[in-house]
C-alpha cells in the first residue's frame, strides 16, 4: 500500500460507515412505497461500503492503540465490533434472501450499537493488565460473539412474530414487504439463540473467574452484591433455563414461543449491558471526583 492509499484511508471516520448503513436502511424502507429494479444492488453496495469503511476504521484504531499496548480494549471498540459482526451477518442473509425485507429489522440494530458506542466513547479503556489477561480476553470475545448472535436471534424472532401475526390476521401482502418462511425464521432463531446462550454463558463464567482471581491476588474486584454481578447471574440462569426448557419440553419448540423467549433474553441482555455501562460511568465519576478533591 503506497502513501496516497494510506492517506485517504486515514480520513475514514465513524460517520462514513454510519451514513452508509443509514442510507441502506432508508432504501430498505422505501421498498414499502415504490418499486425500483436496481435498489437491492444499491442496498448491498451501500452495506458493503459501510462494512469496508467500518473494518478500515477499526483496523486503523487497532494500529493506533497497539502502540499504547491496549488495542481494542474499550467499550467503544466493543460496541463497534458487535455492530460490524451484525453487519456481516446481515449482508450474508440479505444476499441469500434477496427478495425479503431483512434490512428493515437488522440495519436498525447495527445503527443502535453504533449509537451506543458514541454514548460510551469517553469511557476509559481497560488497563494494560486487564486487556492482556487471558480470562479478560475470553470474557470480552465470548460476550462480543454472544451479543452478536443474540442480535441475529432477536431480528429473526421479531420477523417471525410479525410474519405469524400477518398470517393469523390474514392480512394481504404489502408492496415490497416480504419475509422469509416461518420455518426458516424458526430455524435461524433457534440456532442463533443456542449459540448466543453458549457464548454469553462462557463470557459470564470467564468474567466470574476473572473476578475471583482478582480477589485472591489482592486486586480490586467487583463486589458479589454489585448489580452487575447479580444481573449477570440472573441472565446466566435464564439462558440456561431457556435452553433446557426448549430442548426437553417439545411444545416449547414452536417458533412463536422461541421468538418470545428470544425477546425476553434480549431484554435481559440489554439490562445487564446497561448495568455494566452505568457502573463503568459511576466508577469513572468517582475517580474524577477523587482527583478533583486531591487537587483542591
Amino acid at each position: 500500500m503506497n502513501g496516497s492509499d494510506a492517506g485517504w484511508m486515514t480520513k475514514i471516520s465513524l460517520s462514513c460507515f454510519a451514513f452508509s448503513y443509514l442510507l441502506a436502511m432508508i432504501l430498505e424502507v422505501s421498498r414499502l412505497f415504490f418499486r425500483a429494479p436496481i435498489r437491492f444492488l444499491v442496498i448491498v453496495g451501500m452495506t458493503f461500503a459501510g462494512i469496508f469503511a467500518h473494518t478500515v476504521y477499526l483496523w486503523l484504531k487497532f494500529q493506533e492503540d497497539f502502540s499504547g499496548g491496549t488495542p481494542m480494549s474499550s467499550w467503544y471498540d466493543w460496541c463497534l465490533m458487535v455492530s460490524l459482526a451484525v453487519a456481516f451477518t446481515y449482508v450474508i442473509i440479505a444476499i441469500k434472501k434477496n427478495e425479503n425485507s431483512i434490512g428493515i429489522f437488522f440495519l436498525p440494530l447495527i445503527l443502535m450499537f453504533i449509537a451506543v458506542a458514541l454514548m460510551v466513547e469517553d469511557y476509559e479503556a481497560f488497563s494494560n493488565s486487564e486487556a492482556t489477561n487471558v480470562w479478560a480476553i475470553t470474557h470480552g470475545v465470548t460476550l462480543l460473539l454472544g451479543t452478536s448472535a443474540m442480535m441475529v436471534a432477536f431480528g429473526a424472532g421479531v420477523m417471525y412474530l410479525v410474519h405469524a401475526f400477518r398470517l393469523k390476521k390474514k392480512l394481504p401482502p404489502r408492496l415490497g414487504f416480504r419475509l422469509p418462511s416461518l420455518e426458516w425464521l424458526e430455524q435461524c432463531n433457534r440456532h442463533a439463540l443456542f449459540y448466543a446462550t453458549g457464548l454469553i454463558a462462557a463470557g459470564l463464567v470467564s468474567g466470574a473467574i476473572m473476578n475471583i482471581l482478582k480477589s485472591t491476588q489482592n486486586q480490586t474486584a467487583i463486589p458479589w452484591t454489585n448489580s452487575v454481578i447479580i444481573s449477570s447471574g440472573v441472565l446466566l440462569i435464564w439462558l440456561i433455563t431457556v435452553t433446557i426448557f426448549e430442548a426437553v419440553y417439545k411444545p416449547a419448540r414452536q417458533g412463536r414461543k422461541i421468538a418470545y423467549l428470544t425477546l425476553a433474553s434480549f431484554v435481559f441482555l440489554a439490562m445487564v449491558l446497561g448495568f455494566v455501562f452505568m457502573a463503568e460511568h459511576a466508577g469513572q465519576t468517582d475517580s474524577i471526583s477523587l482527583v478533583t478533591g486531591v487537587l483542591k
